[in-house]
Order: C-alpha cells, then sequence, then structure tokens
C-alpha cells in the first residue's frame, strides 16, 4: 500500500514484521496485521503477499497501539485521609494515628516480655509494675476516640483502628508467661483512670484495671452508635466495625453487643451484670440495635481481624538456660527447688521444667 508523498518501506509477515529495518514481533505483528487487512484490496486479502507497502505514519499508529494496548490499566489513587478532610486540627488528627499507639503499647509488651525472660520466678513484683503502665498508657488513645469519634462525629475508620489496637495489645500483654496471672495482677491492683464523655457538661466514666475489656467495650459502642445515627453512612464500614468491636469485646463482664451506655452513679448500676441501662443524655441507640441484631446474618459472615497471640517460650532461669543469666547459683549440689537435681535442674522436672508454652486469644 501507497499514498502520496510517503516512503515506501517493505513489511515482511511471515515471522514478524519488518519496519525500516527493525523487526516488531507480536502482539504487535497483530495490530499491524488488522491495519494492512483493513486497506488492502479485497483481491489483495485472498492471496498470500510476502511485501506489502505501508506508509511510516500508519507503521508507527500500529506501534504505538500495540504497545498501549499492552500495559495494564492503572488503579486510581486513594484520596489521602488529612486532618482538613475530616475536619479536625493537626493535634487531633495526630491524637488518632494508629502508629504511635501502636509503638507504645508494643514497647511495654516488649519490656515485660523480657522481664519474664530475665526472672519469670523472682520478677513479679516489677512485671506487675508494668502491667499497671500498660493500663495507664491505654487512657489516652481511648481519650482521642470519644473526642474525635463520637464528640466531633468523624473519622470512624481511624477510631475503629485504635481501639483495635487497644484491645490486640491486651491480648499481646496475656502471652507473656509471667509466673503471677496477668488479670488477677490488674484486678488487685485497682488502678483506675477517668474518661471524659462527650454527652453531658459533667459526664465521666470511671475505668477499672479489673475490667480492662469494658473499658475499650464501652467507648466502642458509644463509637458505633454515633456513627449509626449518621445520614451519609458507609455502611459497609459500620458492619466491619460491629464485627470488629463484637469480636473485641469477648470477656466483657457489663457489655455486650449492641450495649448499654451506663451511668455508673446510676442507683441500678451494677458491676457484675449486663442487665444495664442507659444514662442520660447518651447518643441513641436504636439504629445500632438494628444493624447488630437485624443484620446480623451481614456482618457475622465478614473476616475477623482479630489476631491470636501465641504465649511466648519462658526460662526458670533458676534451673535453665545459659549459667551467666542464672538467677541461681547453678553450682550447688543442694536446693530445696530441685530435688535430686544436684542444682542442675535435673530432678523430678527434667530439662523442661520452667517452660511454658500454649495459646490465648
Amino acid at each position: 500500500m501507497t499514498r502520496d508523498g510517503d516512503q515506501k518501506i517493505s513489511i515482511k509477515i511471515k515471522n514478524g514484521v519488518r519496519c525500516n529495518d527493525s523487526v516488531i514481533f507480536s502482539p504487535i505483528k497483530k495490530h499491524v496485521d488488522s491495519i494492512i487487512m483493513s486497506t488492502t484490496s479485497t483481491k489483495k486479502r485472498g492471496l498470500s503477499p510476502a511485501v506489502l507497502n505501508v506508509g511510516p505514519a500508519a507503521a508507527a499508529a500500529a506501534v504505538a497501539a500495540a504497545a498501549s494496548a499492552d500495559k495494564p490499566a492503572k488503579k486510581p489513587r486513594k484520596k489521602a485521609v488529612t486532618a482538613k478532610s475530616l475536619g479536625l486540627t493537626k493535634d487531633e488528627f495526630d491524637s488518632i494515628k494508629a502508629a504511635p499507639i501502636k509503638r507504645e503499647l508494643k514497647r511495654i509488651v516488649k519490656k515485660l516480655a523480657k522481664q519474664v525472660d530475665d526472672d519469670w520466678h523472682d520478677g513479679y513484683e516489677e512485671q506487675a509494675e508494668t502491667k499497671g503502665e500498660w493500663f495507664e498508657a491505654i487512657q489516652e488513645p481511648l481519650q482521642a476516640v470519644l473526642d474525635i469519634g463520637v464528640g466531633k462525629k468523624t473519622a470512624l475508620l481511624q477510631c475503629n483502628e485504635v481501639l483495635k489496637i487497644v484491645s490486640d495489645s491486651f491480648y499481646d500483654l496475656l502471652a507473656c508467661p509471667c509466673r503471677c496471672d496477668t488479670k488477677d495482677d490488674l484486678s488487685e491492683m485497682d488502678k483506675q483512670f477517668e474518661l471524659e464523655l462527650p454527652w453531658g457538661e459533667t459526664a465521666t466514666y470511671n475505668a477499672s484495671s479489673g475490667y480492662p475489656i469494658d473499658v475499650w467495650s464501652y467507648v466502642w459502642v458509644a463509637l458505633l452508635r454515633v456513627h449509626s445515627n449518621l445520614g451519609n453512612l458507609d455502611e459497609s464500614l459500620l458492619l466491619q466495625c460491629i464485627k470488629d468491636a463484637h469480636d473485641n469485646m469477648d470477656g466483657a463482664e457489663m457489655i455486650e453487643l449492641p450495649g448499654y451506655l451506663y451511668d455508673q452513679d446510676d442507683e441500678k448500676y451494677d458491676i457484675c451484670t449486663l442487665d444495664q441501662r442507659d444514662g442520660k443524655n447518651v447518643p441513641s441507640g436504636t439504629k445500632l440495635a438494628h444493624y447488630v441484631n437485624d443484620r446480623a446474618s451481614e456482618w457475622k459472615s465478614l473476616p475477623t481481624t482479630q489476631k491470636v497471640h501465641r504465649m511466648r517460650r519462658a526460662i526458670d532461669r533458676r534451673f535453665d538456660g545459659t549459667p551467666e543469666r542464672r538467677t541461681r547459683d547453678y553450682h550447688l549440689q543442694y536446693d530445696s527447688d530441685d530435688s535430686y537435681g544436684g542444682g542442675f535442674g535435673y530432678g523430678v522436672g527434667g530439662y523442661g521444667r520452667g517452660r511454658r508454652d500454649c495459646t490465648i486469644m
């Protein structure tokens, strides 16, 4: 094929396409074939020509079409979530960022794990102090969720992530094989902090270390209630948040979905029962109850995001581990805690006497 003013170019089609001494192989060949077949005469289509003439402009267009066809379509870029897009100040937005909260709580858990590894048997007092430190550290992120997710009625996704991090950190804490039970330690130390509630001028919630799961469960119910009542609701997000809350409330003493936002000063408030009632001025729970009960099949079928933490390996360093890390003089011949072991931990319990391994949620 020729056009006026175009230079004649020979294109061979048997094993590839030759254009100006450059060989272009399939799939580009297919595009060039389609152009040639659509522009040649009926007579030529019935032939098997070895050489056809195509102008350089048509050849270049064929190459460009082939190149663009082979490129995968670009995915639309996700819109960045900023403080401005959520109607927050920079400090407010920073207070619900997941990474710093997760990093701080993980630091405390690692501190406890190291204390257990260093001295499982005799280090229980400092281990208890670290557990108390963890409980005090969850106050700030929970208050941020109340202020922003409940008070300002925004950032449901970010606030839900914060609550998941707090809950996950608790189960990570339980995976440290302390000599004294972590839940018992938290209950006996009876640490407390106060959360300011964004309804009523003086409404507060007194969080107790004896009921840690109830603390974030209460905040979660408040968050879900507020966002269930919004007109511009993302239902798919809300249903996933309900699933997350349900999974992470397991073990709470006073709350289960759809839950009550009880007033601790109420005469009917009972710390040991689920039979509670809403306090004054709390967000309505009618719509949340609809999603929890009437659409249970939808959110229950969603995948869980809760992690499973395996119990860490513990060594009783009175009798086990390398000699330089022993908490007892390992060369002693007699030890009242190591009957018949000759001080080497070879007694009734054998080699693995101080090791523990199990799985918890």
